[in-house]
């Protein structure tokens, strides 16, 4: 493989501050996956895709992965939030397919700090009094699409993931698309900046 994964099984080290290695050791997530960025004497410089950080750690406190056998299949997965090597015993089940156990993406820790923000239950009864029953029509506020409930399509309450408020109902779709959005606004516009650019480039060379 080009490129050296590495879990930092210690978690510790000097965290580097403006390009150069503070003096004092931190303490990061034991078992962060990273890339190895530098080599040396008994020292690695690890760049953690999880925090987005560059550690100088100790040689003894990292061991090397293979990342393609990393997974359901195997002893080891990487998680899909913290991206820290982890037993899949600590990815709850998902379902099973004629592979064998399919695990959630999360661990279990993270997967508890999500449901932590899990819709409110008291704002939870008072939508259920307005949610739209099963065969009347639905247009939902985000995609525009006219659809029968329970029979075209599958209508559920949006929350935001931040506070725990129910904003309103949507189509089971347009839900789903702001869960890999990450409910974030940011997230969001940095989806229509990229398309935008992307357009304006393909306008550019078709010119």
């Amino acid at each position: 493989m080009s490129h050296r994964w590495v879990a930092c099984i210690q978690g510790a080290g000097h965290l580097h501050e403006g390009g150069a290695p503070e003096r004092r050791i931190r303490n990061f997530k034991t078992n962060s996956i990273g890339l190895i960025q530098e080599t040396q004497a008994d020292k690695f410089v690890v760049w953690l895709i999880g925090s987005n950080e560059t550690w100088t750690v100790a040689a003894s406190g990292v061991k090397e992965v293979d990342i393609l056998k990393t997974g359901d299949k195997y002893k080891e997965k990487i998680c899909n939030i913290c991206h820290c090597l982890l037993p899949v015993s600590q990815f709850a089940r998902n379902q099973n397919n004629k592979h064998g156990i399919v695990r959630r993406p999360s661990c279990v820790k993270c997967r508890t700090d999500i449901d932590k923000r899990a819709p409110k239950s008291s704002q939870a009864k008072k939508m259920e009094k307005n949610r739209p029953r099963r065969g009347e029509t639905f247009k939902c506020p985000i995609c525009q699409k006219r659809s029968i409930v329970g029979i075209t399509a599958k209508i559920v309450a949006d929350h935001d993931h931040h506070t725990g408020n129910i904003r309103d109902f949507i189509c089971d779709s347009c839900n789903t698309g702001l869960g890999r959005f990450k409910n974030g606004e940011n997230f969001l516009k940095n989806a229509i900046a990229y398309l935008k650019e992307r357009d304006s480039l393909n306008i550019t060379k078709e010119s």
